[in-house]
């Protein structure tokens, strides 16, 4: 079975293969052609290969989709931080991208081998769509910001105020109009319009922040557990002991999908307002000392842990699963 690593950039993608004792490396034009020369590349000289590259953006994104079609190819996508972290053990010093490529080989040689799952074209677009809404919201959130500023600084600012309000119009019916998109794009397919069917039935969670959740979670490997979807939202506590002095404080890791930490914000918060079994779990929190933020953060690592249970169960929300009420004694 040939084996490869693959440097992903903008133009150009390089390749070192190991095909039996035979080390070879190649360049290929990052577009189609050069995507269906460097498969043919790799399907000659043995039956099957196995292919390491890196999430690298947008750029990797359509060479790993034509090599997931390709037979006979495997393939496997790698976290960034982990290539660079194998280098760092191997003791390379260099980046370049014959190095990562070669370095990428070496992974793909040495470590478990976790094939890399294609998404439907449906869960694509659908994040395209969830982070094309989330880059308009934060452009209304600063021109929010800027007409403040301009209607603080005087009279003198009515025609930039005009403008700005012009252009917050703008973006709200753009918004709505993706929103709604997004929203149809889910129903018209069965398994999207079941997973927002389940989702809308956890308090705190409505059609938007259903979106928004299961544009993130479908891209995510298959067969992870609860504590794994944890660790891919950077919600995992990351302890920091060293002997006997170094003790500090617990803290989220933070390194994982910041859209998908972001989705879980708002939910929490309303599900600590509107659902029973979530408030008093906050509030057990805050009775052991918890700060408030401390408190929201583990609520949104337990209903993460909630979402994992209703789409895996393909069950509806159970409160008392999410935290059982102490029972009142009664003498």
């Amino acid at each position: 079975m040939n084996q490869a690593g693959i440097d992903v950039s903008n133009e150009t993608f390089d390749i070192e293969r190991r095909c039996g004792d035979v080390l070879s490396q190649r360049e290929f034009s990052n577009s189609n052609a050069g995507h269906s020369q460097a498969i043919t590349w790799m399907q000659r000289g043995a039956e099957g290969a196995r292919v390491c590259l890196e999430a690298t953006g947008i750029y990797h994104l359509q060479l790993a989709l034509g090599l997931d079609r390709a037979p006979g190819i495997e393939v496997m996508v790698l976290n960034p931080r982990a290539g660079r972290r194998f280098a760092e053990a191997q003791m390379v010093r260099a980046k370049t991208d014959k190095v990562d490529a070669a370095i990428l080989l070496q992974y793909v040689e040495r470590m478990r081998f976790t094939a890399w799952v294609a998404p439907s074209e449906q869960q694509l677009e659908l994040q395209s769509l969830a982070h094309r809404l989330a880059q308009i919201k934060k452009e209304r959130v600063r021109e929010c910001s800027r007409l403040h500023a301009a209607q603080r600084a005087g009279a003198h600012t009515r025609l930039a105020q005009r403008d700005i309000g012009e252009h917050l119009r703008y973006l709200k019916r753009h918004a709505d109009r993706i929103q709604a998109a997004a929203i149809a794009l889910m129903k018209q397919h069965e398994c999207l319009a079941e997973d927002l069917q389940l989702l809308d039935s956890i308090p705190g969670i409505a059609e938007l922040s259903a979106m928004k959740l299961i544009a993130e979670l479908g891209l995510l490997a298959k067969g992870l557990s609860a504590a794994q979807w944890v660790a891919q939202a950077g919600l995992d506590p990351r302890p920091q002991e060293s002997g006997t002095s170094v003790r500090s404080p617990r803290r989220i890791s933070k390194q994982g999908n910041a859209n998908l930490r972001a989705a879980l914000f708002m939910p929490a918060l309303a599900a600590i307002r509107t659902d029973p079994n979530v408030n008093a779990f906050y509030n057990a929190l805050l009775a052991r000392g918890k700060r408030k933020m401390q408190a929201i953060i583990a609520v949104m690592r337990k209903l993460l842990h909630a979402i994992w249970g209703v789409l895996h169960h393909r069950q509806e929300w159970d409160g008392r699963k999410f935290y059982r009420m102490p029972t009142a004694n009664t003498a």
